[in-house]
């Protein structure tokens, strides 16, 4: 895979994370071998698809097969969630302008071509004109004034014998590809915040359900030591005991009835929507989606291909890399052929019959001999975007491996952490029902079950919010994969 990039005239890696630019001076033709020390991890197809090529196609050697960003989210089966993402992905005004984006990078690359093309141009005129005596020995007197009409048809064709022009499409192809790619993070990173506020909006209402309940059984364990109190065979204390803890349980719901209001104008945002309109199930009637496993091991340097950032960090890179080699060709000459053709009269209606032909034809070559400082501060600003551009292609292959580094670890944590949450909450139920019905025959105090209804509420919440975490450590696998999952789910 080294020898292939440097086949390529590629930025290469030769040595590991944290290297240095290197670039070597121009060669024959105005090239130059351009080399990067990025990670090893680079070593992969991945930056084999350079401006180098001839056709510079946008990234189809690292292109995996066509998967649709809906299909992983719809195979979760909460059907609101698939919903949500898909009037997202359609009505998204950020997506709206990343496809005018490709739309002027295409008609660029349209310029580009043409630049390549021969131009051809039609011209007619009328002039009136006279010569001075002067121009013409031997003349005397004032000469006669002229009617001149004309009509012609001028050719011009750059020869790009050093590449110029080829170089610049070349660029203009990647920024095609840069423009794409960033489309399709645009949508991965869209379809992750909608399912991210989606699932913390679902473990907000669960906590909500959570306090409710928890309110509910606190009130009735109120009314038992009120009622025990009117038998004779309860205290003022354990009352008082009750009505506070339940009187701390209901100050929490209000909070959480605002959190949900503010996760639903969250979301509704994303959409476009407003939150009266936004269609959302109850959260009684969807739960929380059951956690995948992460496939197999995960491996950082294979799922790089799979980040859209990433290609468009490297299309980024190539189109920059193009430019600096179009920019250098500048010190080098243009070779044109040119020519005209054309009929000049004296009148109008001569123009097709008695009309005066007239053609040129020849070579032009220029040069910009006294110029050359412009063209020179013209090279260096293209190299220095081009080194700009390969410095964020290294940091967005160092973040993404971190993130899914990171992403994949977090993730296998939580679902841990939720088998111990779950674990807590169903302990904690059986010890408050355990607790109640001791109270209830006497034989434990009211101390007992305030503590065990405390813990249980806290266990339940906390499962709640382990289950919200989880689901946001999923949504950061996907992201961080590229919009896929480990495993190919």
């Amino acid at each position: 895979m080294r020898n292939a990039l440097m086949r390529a005239g590629r930025f290469t890696g030769s040595r590991g994370v944290g290297g240095s630019t290197r670039i070597r001076p121009a060669g024959p033709g105005g090239r130059r071998q351009s080399r990067l020390a990025l990670p090893l991890l680079v070593a992969m197809p991945l930056v084999g698809v350079g401006a180098g090529s001839a056709d510079a196609q946008v990234g189809d050697a690292l292109r995996n097969p066509a998967e649709s960003l809906v299909s992983f989210w719809a195979g979760l089966g909460d059907a609101t969630l698939t919903r949500l993402i898909e009037d997202a992905l359609g009505a998204n005004p950020n997506l709206k302008a990343a496809e005018a984006r490709i739309d002027g990078a295409r008609a660029a690359r349209t310029e580009a071509a043409l630049d390549l093309a021969p131009v051809v141009t039609a011209s007619s005129g009328y002039s009136i004109q006279r010569l001075s005596s002067v121009a013409v020995p031997g003349a005397g007197g004032s000469l006669p004034g002229q009617d001149i009409w004309d009509a012609g048809v001028q050719m011009s064709w750059e020869l790009d014998v050093f590449g110029r022009g080829r170089r610049t499409l070349q660029g203009r192809n990647a920024v095609i590809g840069a423009a794409e790619e960033g489309a399709r993070d645009l949508e991965v990173v869209l379809s992750a915040e909608v399912a991210l506020e989606y699932f913390d909006l679902r473990g907000t209402e669960e906590r909500l359900v959570v306090a409710q309940q928890n309110a509910e059984n606190q009130r009735r364990s109120l009314e038992v030591t009120r009622e025990r109190l009117e038998a004779g065979r309860g205290t003022a204390l354990d009352t008082d005991r009750a009505q506070a803890q339940l009187s701390g349980t209901l100050a929490v719901i209000p909070l959480l009835e605002t959190a949900v209001a503010s996760g639903q104008y969250r979301l509704a945002s994303l959409l476009g929507q407003s939150a009266a309109t936004l269609d959302i199930e109850p959260a009684a009637n969807a739960a929380l989606p059951t956690l995948p496993e992460v496939g197999g091991t995960v491996d950082p340097e294979a799922s790089l291909g799979q980040r859209a950032d990433v290609r468009g960090a490297e299309r980024q890179l190539a189109a920059h890399s193009a430019f600096a080699s179009a920019a250098r060709a500048e010190y080098l000459p243009r070779v044109s052929i040119g020519g005209t053709a054309g009929v000049t009269a004296h009148a109008f209606d001569s123009l097709g019959n008695s009309g005066t032909p007239r053609y040129a034809v020849g070579p032009v070559i220029s040069w910009p001999l006294l110029d050359l400082g412009r063209v020179k501060a013209n090279v260096d600003a293209a190299r220095a975007s081009e080194v700009e551009a390969a410095a964020q292609y290294q940091y967005t292959i160092l973040n993404a491996v971190e993130e899914m580094e990171t992403s994949v670890v977090a993730y296998t944590n939580a679902r841990e952490r939720l088998r111990h949450l779950e674990d807590a909450a169903a302990a904690s139920e059986r010890a408050t029902d355990l607790a109640r019905l001791r109270y209830e025959e006497g034989a434990t105090g009211f101390l007992d079950v305030l503590d065990a209804e405390r813990t249980q509420l806290e266990a339940q919440d906390r499962l709640a919010l382990g289950r919200a975490e989880a689901t946001a450590a999923l949504v950061a696998v996907y992201r961080a994969m590229g919009g896929r999952w480990p495993g190919g789910r």
